[in-house]
């Protein structure tokens, strides 16, 4: 049986994703947790999910996540890396053979791979992630205004005005400072840098029909790192790659061109609102 749903642990949520619809269900865990699930899942489809895995998981939650969705009804569990829950969020059909690169920029790294059905064929984790970048603004600031700030005000300076590209003209003004998207860029780049290098280091490992698939559809992006402005164009601009890249993951609004949204075989009710 393909795989159809894929649940994932967002804090104290349970978000359950459904081939081809994205984001199907997304609850508070608590007692009533296996009615609400029961309203939205038929019995066949509770027979066999997916649950995203963390690097570096413990034991201790692992098994807490299996208790909580046996309890729920599930009864067929299997762990997959987050690069395979987005290409299920995606809509990625499992069954079709046909090779797809996910990059999830998470907080704390960024994970690559290449999948192909059911299978991840290769894949890698980085080391850099918003995390990275929010310490890097964080020491920007301290570096040339003597001025320390927060992790949440870094973060929402990366938010703001975060982008690699060069002609961006945003800023943010605080009392003590004024921080420019070009000041912002100068300690960033560099670490989108790393990611890009990391893509260009996974392609040539995969066999040459499988690069060549993937130099033709292109490379998926999600996760928090992934909504900076300018990640197609520098990814196109040093790797001559298509991108396509989440920026609501409620409604499965799309930017980026190439040719993985002209394969509705693959990706699903993707554009309806981009």
């Amino acid at each position: 049986m393909p795989i159809e749903i894929v649940a994932d642990f967002n804090q104290d949520n349970l978000r359950l994703y459904k081939r081809g619809l994205g984001i199907i269900f997304n609850e508070e865990i608590d007692d009533t947790l296996r009615k609400k699930v029961k309203r939205i899942l038929s019995d066949q489809e509770q027979k066999k999910i997916a649950v995203v895995g963390t690097p570096g998981e413990t034991e201790e939650r692992v098994a807490c996540e299996k208790a909580i969705l046996y309890d729920v009804g599930f009864s067929d569990l299997v762990y997959i890396q987050p690069t395979i829950a987005l290409a299920s969020y995606f809509g990625y059909p499992f069954t079709e053979q046909v090779p797809v690169m996910a990059v999830v920029i998470g907080d704390s790294a960024t994970d690559l791979a290449i999948i192909l059905g059911e299978k991840i064929l290769y894949s890698g984790i980085l080391d850099v992630g918003v995390d990275s970048c929010v310490e890097a603004i964080k020491d920007l600031v301290a570096e040339k205004y003597q001025v320390e700030i927060s992790y949440e005000t870094a973060h929402g300076i990366f938010n703001d005005v975060a982008s690699l590209l060069k002609n961006d003209t945003r800023f943010v003004k605080f009392p003590e400072f004024i921080l420019k998207a070009e000041q912002v860029r100068e300690v960033i780049y560099p670490l989108y840098a790393q990611i890009i290098g990391a893509i260009n280091h996974l392609l040539p490992q995969a066999s040459a029909e499988v690069m060549r698939q993937i130099l033709n559809t292109g490379v998926v992006f999600g996760g928090p790192g992934a909504k900076i402005r300018g990640l197609s164009e520098a990814v196109y601009w040093s790797l001559q790659l298509q991108t396509m890249i989440a920026v609501d993951e409620n409604n499965a609004t799309l930017i980026g061109a190439g040719s993985l949204l002209e394969q509705s075989q693959l990706f699903l009710n993707l554009t309806h609102n981009a």
